[in-house]
């Protein structure tokens, strides 16, 4: 079976509490995932195993939310790389804002996803249906940051649709281009956006 088949019957599997598939899961972005977080967090004081813990959060919330159904229309490698990316800029984000505070001395509370008991819940209220007004705001936030640094052109108009949803095919129609177009313009906003996050903790 193709590696998308593999990781789509693995995704399947999950969603009704399939441990198996969840350790396949697990060994198939692990490293992908480390990679990713430990560049968002260069920069800041942190412990060696910051972006370990980040990670290990990430999945432990992502199996329960699956099990619970959050995700029904999540069904291919694509899906699942996007939200686990989310889930991990989501936490990425809480964690500068929370040394920042500490930094300034501030005491002030902040949702805190450390992988600690009852943090999973806490990020399935995030990515449900009625996030927090808290969250709402730290996350429009962050998104308007990283949309600042795309400029008003199609850049920003391919970053906006896909938060809203749309798929390449549907962009593409949109924006009258092709869909590799669309593609190429994703992997630049990406970096674009994984740069900016860097240069934020510098």
């Amino acid at each position: 079976m193709s590696d998308d088949g593999n990781v789509s019957r693995w995704i399947d599997q999950v969603k009704v509490g399939d441990s198996v598939a969840a350790a396949e899961l697990w060994r198939h972005y692990y490293d992908r995932l480390i990679r990713n977080v430990r560049n968002h967090l260069r920069g800041q004081n942190r412990a060696v195993a910051d972006e370990e813990d980040v990670v290990v959060s990430v999945f432990e919330s992502f199996y329960r939310a699956a099990e619970q159904g959050r995700f029904p229309e999540m069904s291919d490698r694509d899906d699942l790389w996007r939200l686990l990316l989310k889930m991990s800029a989501r936490k990425v984000i809480d964690k500068r804002r929370r040394d920042r505070r500490q930094r300034r001395g501030g005491g002030q509370r902040t949702l805190s996803l450390t992988g600690r008991p009852g943090d999973e819940d806490a990020l399935i209220e995030v990515i449900g249906d009625e996030p927090t007004p808290d969250m709402v705001l730290t996350l429009t936030e962050a998104v308007e940051e990283l949309l600042s640094h795309l400029g008003d052109g199609q850049l920003r108009e391919i970053a906006v649709g896909k938060m809203e949803g749309l798929s390449n095919a549907e962009l593409a129609q949109r924006l009258g281009c092709s869909e590799r177009t669309i593609e190429r313009r994703l992997h630049l906003i990406r970096e674009t956006c994984q740069q900016e996050l860097m240069d934020a903790d510098e």
